[in-house]
């Protein structure tokens, strides 16, 4: 198919730009891959915790967007592969990687354990979309244990792959904002399909999107308010460092406020508008994904770290492509 042909092209060119990346920038390049993994697994990771919070209910939403989870979730196995860069490559990127520790923490923060969990975490959310998420509809309960382990899996991966890039920074709802990142990124990608397969009533799309962009806002609120009330100097250098050295990537994550406000207005309920909507979420998780870790990380070379992001985001997108798209014409 013509669409798979262009798929395997950008994958090829993808694979070639991470492996100069990998000769040339070694760090910048495997701190690229852990930031677009970040930013594109919203799309399967996202779309599975949707179609596990949807199962459950009934109406027009989960008629309109329930059967496109499993589509998007088909996505899955991508992560595995988009994951391998940073764990195999952790020793550049985590400061933590050369520190030695006894007991538990020491058994946490070992470079086998570090391996192991992501791969046990990417295994889960493949296990999950493979054989639980299609019977939902028959299994509630099967649906909210699933989420459940979702919830908890995400939050760890968030801890171990994002929020350990800056050892000194604490925060127990980054997990959480991450979620809601995925949670976005996953709800965007099936109101696209279902707007471009003629959905029947994109307004009632239009409230769900709105109520998570505003479930977003409030995590990276509270966040930001108890950081800012408790004057936590550590939780603080985390933010100043990404206003002083990351301004781009913040004004973009902080644009993800006006797509909400967008969603008040009556134009909004239309199929292109809120396509088009759908899809600057999505960009803008990406960015998100860069201002989680990139912004980290010190040292780093703009040029070499924006190029490695484009490669890196390319061969992410044209496995999810591969992995969804069918292989022959019907």
């Amino acid at each position: 198919m013509k669409w798979r042909s262009m798929a395997w092209a950008a994958l090829a060119f993808g694979v070639v730009g991470l492996a100069l990346g990998l000769l040339l920038a070694p760090r910048d390049t495997l701190a690229a891959s852990v930031a677009s993994l970040l930013g594109l697994a919203g799309i399967p990771l996202g779309a599975l915790a949707l179609g596990l919070s949807l199962a459950p209910i009934s109406g027009s939403v989960r008629d309109q967007l329930w059967p496109w989870t499993l589509v998007a979730s088909r996505a899955m196995p991508a992560l595995l592969l988009m994951v391998l860069p940073g764990l195999l490559g952790a020793g550049l990127i985590y400061e933590w990687m050369h520190q030695h520790s006894n007991g538990f923490r020491g058994l946490w923060l070992w470079w086998p354990s570090f391996v192991v969990r992501g791969l046990l975490y990417v295994g889960l959310w493949w296990a999950l979309a493979r054989w639980l998420l299609p019977t939902t509809l028959r299994n509630p309960a099967g649906a909210g244990l699933g989420l459940i382990a979702v919830v908890l899996s995400v939050s760890l991966a968030a801890f171990d792959w994002a929020q350990s890039m800056e050892p000194h920074f604490a925060s127990s709802i980054f997990g959480l904002l991450w979620l809601g990142r995925l949670m976005l990124s996953g709800i965007a990608t099936c109101i696209l399909f279902s707007l471009f397969a003629g959905a029947s009533r994109p307004g009632v799309l239009r409230g769900l999107f709105s109520a998570v962009s505003l479930a977003w806002i409030y995590l990276h609120f509270m966040q930001y308010l108890i950081v800012w009330y408790g004057n936590m100097p550590e939780e603080v250098r985390w933010y100043e460092t990404r206003a002083h050295d990351w301004p781009l990537l913040t004004w973009l994550v902080a644009l993800q406020s006006l797509v909400f406000i967008a969603t008040w207005w009556p134009f909004s309920q239309r199929r292109w508008p809120l396509a088009v909507l759908a899809g600057s979420t999505l960009l803008l998780g990406l960015a998100e994904g860069a201002w989680l870790s990139l912004a980290s990380l010190s040292g780093l070379h703009p040029l070499a770290s924006g190029l490695a992001m484009l490669a890196a985001l390319v061969a992410g997108i044209a496995l999810m492509a591969l992995s969804i798209l069918p292989r022959r014409s019907a």
